[in-house]
């Protein structure tokens, strides 16, 4: 159908939405036909006693989803960082559809709001230094996430293993004083809580040789302050 055999819509009224901040209803032909951002109402010149063809009309209807998502996906990365993957799934849940939701997303990474590469980095450096987490449970997190396998495995390649060590050596000391039984029964309990806390088997018993050393030297000078006692 060409704009010959098409019937023009004339904007009959121009209505200022009362709750939606910058929302304005149109009416075409005396009828609510549907409601805009103040951005879309601007850029197609959306004034009252304009024409439109349903071709423009639907034009602006794309337009007002498009801008609907990039608003929702920035206020997401607002709030805090996040992966591709879950500003994808997030709009999905919104009822955005596959379209809108890929035009959405390539406008935050070219504007810079979403890179994973980034988001996995601030990610890992929170986890590790902050949180005291190791590099195998920062891995499934990362995975879960939707991060690409290659960013995954060069981002667990920037830790730093000292860094590493030091927040297990932490929460380990803190683990192993509210353990007790015997020597055999803390190594045990403290390693379990180092490996669900994501650590490595090399840090683990790094970590516990040198608790265990601590715990024999403290039991020896305890035993020789006792016999000077005496």
């Amino acid at each position: 159908m060409n704009h010959e055999e098409e019937e023009l819509q004339v904007i009959t009224k121009v209505e200022k939405q009362k709750q939606g901040r910058h929302r304005y209803n149109i009416y075409l032909n005396e009828e609510y036909a549907f409601s805009v951002h103040e951005d879309i109402l601007i850029k197609h010149r959306l004034n009252k006693g304009e024409s439109l063809y349903q071709q423009a009309i639907e034009a602006i209807i794309l337009d007002e989803e498009r801008n609907m998502a990039y608003v929702k996906a920035l206020h997401m990365v607002g709030r805090r960082p996040h992966s591709l993957s879950e500003v994808k799934r997030k709009l999905k849940e919104k009822g955005f559809e596959a379209l809108i939701i890929d035009w959405a997303s390539d406008k935050l990474i070219e504007n810079k709001y979403i890179n994973d590469e980034e988001f996995a980095k601030m990610w890992t450096d929170n986890r590790v230094i902050s949180q005291r987490k190791g590099r195998n449970l920062i891995r499934q997190e990362l995975q879960q996430k939707g991060i690409h396998q290659d960013v995954v495995k060069s981002t667990m390649e920037s830790i730093n293993p000292e860094d590493e060590y030091v927040g297990a050596l932490k929460i380990a000391r803190t683990k192993w004083k509210q353990t007790s039984g015997k020597l055999m029964d803390r190594k045990r309990k403290t390693a379990a809580f180092l490996m669900r806390r994501g650590y490595t088997g090399a840090i683990v018993t790094k970590v516990l040789g040198l608790i265990s050393n601590e715990t024999d030297e403290e039991e020896l000078e305890f035993m020789e302050d006792g016999f000077e006692d005496n």
